[in-house]
């Protein structure tokens, strides 16, 4: 017994040596299963049975690049028929479903986010610019690129989507950045 019990070890950690480094399989995030590319950023992100009003679709699959933005997807319908989605479509369905969400979740477990808790610190300047996610201190997320005010530190906009949105630092619990 002592022997089989040595010989599973020993399988069990060259497996492990010789997994690739960075392979996370998939995960689910709030419905969402997520299949990393290569780089471990860019991502695949399939809904399943997606709570639509006909109720005819199987899933969505989405492609969301290394910053979070998804660019592409295709509709698969529960007869078997497939087609690709609309820009407006790929849109919607990301923002319905948190599917930003669900990918800053999945980068935030793999250790690819910068956070920076609030404290009386000021945001870094190397912020500036970046895709971030607010963290509100009632729990809501708010994803956008973020934007510095000079004169005003204590105050912060993101571009969500085309709209400009202020934040009040002290509102704020956490903000976050892709590395």
């Amino acid at each position: 017994m002592e022997f089989h019990v040595k010989t599973l070890m020993g399988v069990l950690c060259v497996a492990a040596a010789l997994a690739p480094h960075g392979a996370s399989g998939q995960q689910t995030i709030d419905n969402w299963a997520i299949t990393a590319g290569g780089d471990g950023k860019a991502v695949t992100m399939t809904y399943a049975n997606p709570a639509t009003y006909l109720k005819i679709e199987s899933d969505l699959e989405l492609s969301v690049d290394a910053a979070g933005s998804a660019g592409s997807g295709s509709i698969h319908f529960k007869n078997g028929v497939a087609r690709a989605m609309t820009p407006g479509e790929v849109a919607f369905y990301f923002s319905e479903y948190r599917g930003d969400n669900a990918y800053w979740d999945f980068r935030e477990k793999q250790n690819s986010i910068t956070s920076l808790a609030f404290t009386a610190d000021a945001i870094p300047q190397n912020f500036a610019g970046q895709q971030a996610r607010a963290i509100s201190k009632q729990g809501k997320d708010y994803i956008g690129v973020l934007s510095l005010l000079p004169g005003s530190p204590d105050w912060f906009t993101l571009n969500i989507r085309g709209s400009i949105m202020m934040f009040y630092k002290n509102a704020v619990k956490e903000i976050q950045v892709l590395k």
